[in-house]
């Protein structure tokens, strides 16, 4: 009977014999959360004493499975309507409700991680999807430390870690090219932070493309760092104090933004100036004239990012890094 009792203890009965919290029990077990080493040791040293070792591990695995996954998006998303990020929480939404899973959102930036630490240490998910690449990302370190699979949605230098992408080199090194054959010859960039890697690789793709038409790069004619209005006033400003023949807007944002700024500037497009984007989206069809633009399904990209988590959740093999095309559409703002 003694031997009985003792191989059905419980996590509630391993605290409670101890002096301490069920989530220290769990911490020290998983080897996950910030608890002191001589409490881990503790708590481990008792669970050997009696025997009951692999029972409670059992009911650890079980406990902590949440069937929630998480989805990290920036800070500004509440104060912006970003339709990329919008649609991939859509295809997220879908393959995770279809494989059990509930989806959580976490804010979160280069500066302020603590929702997420959080959602970590309280162990409300099983799996993390970072909707943006950014260098030097601090969330990646927090998900390393408490063993959390997670999925990255952009580019990263790190080959080890699992990343869905859109081929933005080659979406703005094609869109750069193009307008290059509709004649322009002095197009500006005006683009995102770079502490994101897409707008570094759509930057990429537009300088790769300017020496097979014998275009000299100019970085009077670029400008990165944008993310406010005023940034985008002033960059603006800058840009066509330069005369260029064609603007080249690193995403549906700043492009409509620019073709806002253009009519109140009585600058006609495309007559006077023309226009294109390295993103897609409905704010671009509301223009007048509509804009020409990259097009990516940011659903599908979600969809794939989602099942990627999934498979290395089941403990599947998973190609690492996996890239999904796109399409330029030309519209009457390069025409």
């Amino acid at each position: 009977m003694a031997d009985k009792e003792v191989h059905s203890i419980s996590i509630e009965e391993i605290a409670k014999a101890l002096g301490v919290s069920k989530t220290t029990v769990s911490r020290a077990l998983s080897g996950k959360g910030r608890i002191s080493e001589a409490t881990r040791s503790r708590v481990r040293a008792y669970v050997a004493s009696t025997g009951a070792a692999p029972t409670v591990r059992a009911q650890w695995v079980e406990s902590t499975v949440t069937h929630n996954l998480t989805m990290i998006i920036p800070p500004h998303f509440v104060h912006l309507d970003l339709p990329f990020l919008r649609k991939c929480m859509g295809g997220i939404s879908m393959v995770a409700a279809q494989r059990g899973y509930d989806m959580l959102l976490c804010y979160a930036s280069a500066s302020d991680t603590s929702q997420l630490e959080r959602q970590l240490s309280h162990r409300k998910t099983d799996g993390v999807i970072l909707s943006r690449a950014m260098e030097d990302d601090p969330c990646l370190d927090l998900l390393r430390q408490y063993h959390i699979p997670y999925v990255v949605i952009g580019r990263s230098e790190d080959s080890s870690v699992p990343q869905v992408d859109n081929d933005q080199v080659g979406a703005s090194y094609e869109m750069t090219r193009l307008l290059l054959r509709l004649g322009a010859r002095r197009i500006a960039l005006i683009a995102g932070t770079t502490t994101y890697t897409v707008n570094l690789d759509r930057i990429r793709g537009y300088l790769r493309a300017l020496p097979e038409f014998g275009i000299a790069e100019d970085r009077r004619l670029m400008r990165d760092g944008v993310e406010s209005a005023a940034q985008r006033s002033d960059a603006l400003e800058a840009l066509l104090d330069q005369h260029p023949d064609c603007l080249l807007c690193g995403d549906d944002r700043l492009a409509f933004d620019v073709m806002q700024a253009l009519h109140a500037r009585h600058i006609r497009v495309p007559q006077d100036l023309q226009v294109a984007s390295l993103y897609d989206s409905e704010l671009l069809l509301s223009t007048t004239p509509n804009v020409s633009a990259v097009q990516f399904n940011a659903e599908h990209l979600g969809e794939t990012a989602c099942r990627m988590l999934l498979d290395i959740l089941a403990g599947k093999q998973v190609n690492l890094r996996q890239v999904e095309g796109y399409q330029v559409i030309l519209r009457d703002s390069t025409r």
